[in-house]
């Protein structure tokens, strides 16, 4: 994944420590009828599609064990370095 420029991550933290410093001056009862008010933020994406792939033994034994130990099921890692490899390819190719 890319990293967000710098101007942006200081915006990002300006406006986290706005909300940091105005929720602290909030009582629980207020805080408590914001959220219930907040409506739910829900991401639409299209469904994943399953796909075969082989893979030398070794190899998965190995990404298995690399998962473990990230805390994340071998499927979702080899999905993420895929997309992250996808990302390197499109900007080096310029696609």
């Amino acid at each position: 994944m890319k990293k967000l420029p710098k101007r942006i991550k200081r915006g990002l933290k300006r406006e986290a420590q706005a909300w940091d410093s105005s929720i602290a001056k909030a009582k629980p009862e207020e805080v408590r009828g914001l959220l219930d008010k907040a409506e739910f933020f829900i991401a639409h994406r299209p469904p994943r599609q399953p796909v075969s792939v082989r893979l030398d033994p070794f190899d998965l034994a190995l990404l298995k064990r690399i998962a473990r130990n990230k805390g994340l099921p071998f499927t979702q890692l080899m999905s993420m370095w895929l997309h992250e490899k996808i990302e390197q390819e499109k900007t080096r190719v310029g696609a």
